[in-house]
């Protein structure tokens, strides 16, 4: 009897795991075929037994995960991802993850999804979906507070079955429905065991929307149709729908888009598939360029970036080129459902950025190439999928898809109410006080160069403009002689209520004016016709004045400078001083500079005399000094002794001999300019007359030292 009842256990084992094998098998082959409706109950049973028994194989538990979330049963679906991520953290693949994490955020479990995107970036680092969770509190926030602009209700027209992707059409709106059954013929559609779409047609009579009707034509098939988009015109039409099977008899028929023209009777002719679409991946959801000159459609082609990827082709002679991936656009997820609005703003639905969950509509402005996509905001977005949206001509108000309540498609209205964001910018030259700049032009630039606003200030140096939300700008004046002190960058994207903005913009001088007064060191009385040379450092530009009858000068100087001032006279010792422009504040910088008179036995220091370390060889920036020396002996006809003298440190015999070969190497240069060798003499003292304590076995400074090693100059006689 033992041995009987071990026979039936076998047989039943035997039997047993036999079944399930043919329950994985018929599994696999209806995942493979996208059958997630047939899929998804089989591959519960055998994930629930693994994850009980441990019987079979962690595969199911991952299919299962998958084909619940086709089927939008995202509770469950999650329940299976992290059940088999407690078993093996490395089971996702980066796809998979990116789908978990989004789920996990349509079931508004956001904390959760973080710390799941922290743990995909360490597997998959370069994924910019996750980095962009991990740190996108700021955004998320600002997408939340949107909800104060824009609101949505649900359209009375809905089947409740599944309608979306709705498009303005003569007097009303074509939307695409699973609510209707092409015929027994066509059957089913495998992947959810809904209906396959049709078109739908209503209109807004009465104040009320009208019983929507199924389209028949060229706008039904055997299969998929919709979505459905029109040219400016209304005389071209690109509709989504699979290929037929004469078209691709084997294997998956994916979808393709269409296109159909109106005859001269005004009926649409029998869609052509376009050139672009491949047998080999999705192509559809188009629409035209309002030019009609440009397509954009989505595909999941092998040149795609994520999962679906947004393209354009071009019309050139007639023929449609080549698509183009839109790059600026695409993520590692899926962009889908692009439409163009009225004022060409391109929109789009994603689930690979920062939003709220599932598809979140966004949109990019074409006008502008540096525009970036900007989320329109929860109140139209929702943590489910949220697509296919469109825009009346006030562009404020429209319709749109979600599956917002029951993750069902629905179709909604939508109304925006922008707040009033005005902008006050006053003008004012960075003198002190500062000074109102009137009847000035002030340019307030958007990111989009057509959107500029230009205005002048009025008698108070200010402008006041309206600006519009969610938008980056920056303000700009010009003004001559002068430059802005800062740029100013700002944008409207944080202002949900009615705001006005203040900015001050100061304009900083670039010249100023430099006032030199010169003077006899004697008696304070003005000198006339004294020459005075300002020369600036940096640019090597030197300009000569001429002193007025009351002893000034006056001329433009450039800000951030510095500049030397020297004055010269015949009769009179040259003087020099130096002055900066670095004070905004300041019109004028005044000098004074003392000229004394020329007299016997009179001692200057010669200033920017260079020699090399321990040499008496001149160094090149020596002989500026030394040529206003000569000119100044040649002008005055005086006799005079150059002397070098030296610090302390060193022998005095050596310093005796270097000072005087230095002092002489002077005189030699003087020579070379013309004067005449009677008049000037070559005195070296070495250290014996320091200015200073600093003498031999004295500690001292550098900046001591340097007091002592200096050139002088003393008039000997006046040959006048």
């Amino acid at each position: 009897m033992r041995i009987l009842f071990l026979i039936n256990v076998a047989i039943f084992l035997f039997v047993s795991n036999g079944f399930c094998q043919l329950k994985a098998k018929l599994a696999d082959k209806h995942y493979e075929n996208l059958a997630y409706y047939e899929a998804a109950p089989i591959y519960n049973e055998l994930a629930d037994k693994f994850l009980a028994k441990n019987k079979g194989e962690k595969m199911y538990v991952l299919r299962a995960a998958i084909s619940n979330g086709k089927l939008r049963k995202y509770k469950l679906s999650n329940e299976y991802y992290a059940s088999i991520l407690k078993l093996d953290m490395n089971a996702l693949s980066e796809t998979q993850y990116m789908n978990y994490i989004d789920q996990l955020r349509m079931l508004k479990k956001y904390e959760a999804s973080v710390e799941q995107a922290r743990i995909a970036h360490q597997l998959f680092p370069k994924n910019e979906f996750f980095s962009a969770l991990i740190n996108g509190d700021d955004k998320f926030e600002r997408v939340k507070k949107m909800n104060k602009i824009a609101d949505a209700e649900v359209a009375p027209f809905n089947s409740n079955k599944g309608d979306f992707s709705p498009v303005f059409f003569e007097k009303g709106l074509l939307f695409v429905t699973k609510s209707s059954n092409k015929g027994f013929l066509t059957g089913k559609y495998a992947w959810d065991n809904g209906n396959f779409t049709n078109i739908m047609y209503t209109e807004f009579e009465a104040e009320e929307w009208i019983k929507p009707k199924t389209l028949s034509g060229e706008f039904f098939s055997r299969k998929h149709d919709g979505p459905i988009a029109f040219d400016s015109s209304y005389n071209k039409m690109l509709i989504t729908r699979n290929l037929s099977s004469s078209e691709k008899k084997e294997g998956v028929r994916y979808l393709s888009l269409y296109m159909s023209e109106k005859d001269k009777d005004n009926k649409w002719k029998t869609p052509e598939l376009l050139s672009f679409s491949t047998k080999e991946a999705n192509t559809g959801h188009g629409c035209f360029s309002p030019d009609g000159k440009r397509i954009y459609f989505v595909s999941d082609r092998e040149s795609s970036k994520g999962k679906t990827d947004i393209y354009y082709s071009d019309l050139k002679d007639g023929v449609w080129q080549s698509p183009v991936n839109f790059e600026k656009v695409n993520t590692e997820g899926d962009e889908m459902f692009p439409y163009i609005s009225p004022n060409n703003r391109l929109y789009f639905a994603s689930n690979g950025r920062v939003g709220l969950g599932g598809l979140d509509i966004y949109y990019i402005d074409l006008n502008d190439e540096n525009s970036e996509p900007i989320n329109v905001g929860d109140g139209i977005n929702s943590p489910a999928d949220d697509f296919g949206l469109i825009v009346d001509e006030t562009k404020n108000k429209g319709y749109f898809s979600s599956n917002r309540n029951g993750f069902i498609d629905r179709i909604y209205n939508w109304k925006s109410t922008p707040p009033e964001i005005d902008v006050i910018v006053n003008v004012y030259t960075n003198y002190k006080p500062k000074e109102a700049v009137e009847n000035h032009p002030v340019w307030i630039i958007s990111s989009n160069l057509k959107d500029t606003i230009e205005s002048k200030t009025d008698e108070n140096g200010w402008v006041m403009a309206s600006l519009d939300f969610a938008k980056e700008y920056k303000i700009v004046v010009e003004k001559e002689f002068f430059e802005q002190d800062e740029q100013i960058v700002f944008d409207t994207y944080k202002f949900y209520e009615d705001t006005t903005l203040n900015y001050d913009v100061f304009l900083n001088p670039t010249s100023i004016s430099a006032r030199i007064n010169v003077v006899r060191a004697s008696d304070q009385m003005p000198i006339e016709n004294a020459m005075i040379n300002m020369y600036n450092p940096k640019t090597k530009e030197d300009t000569v004045f001429y002193t007025d009858e009351n002893g000034f000068v006056i001329g433009n100087v450039d800000r951030h400078s510095e500049y030397w001032v020297s004055g010269s006279k015949k009769g009179f010792i040259d003087n020099e001083t130096n002055f900066f422009t670095n004070n905004y504040s300041d019109r004028l910088v005044e000098l004074e500079l003392e000229l004394e008179e020329i007299k016997k036995g009179t001692v200057f220091k010669l200033e920017n005399i260079f020699y090399d370390l321990n040499k008496a060889s001149l160094r090149e920036e020596s002989k500026v000094a030394l040529d206003k020396l000569a000119r100044f002996i040649l002008d005055n006809d005086v006799k005079i002794e150059l002397s070098a003298h030296t610090d302390s440190r060193g022998s005095n015999r050596y310093n005796l001999d270097l000072s005087q070969q230095r002092a002489q190497s002077c005189v030699d240069y003087l020579l070379s300019k013309g004067i005449n060798k009677s008049n000037i003499i070559a005195k070296g003292y070495g250290e014996t007359r320091l200015v200073n304590r600093c003498k031999n076995g004295v500690k001292c400074s550098e900046d001591e030292h340097q007091e002592n090693r200096r050139t002088e100059v003393k008039i000997l006689d006046l040959n006048n």
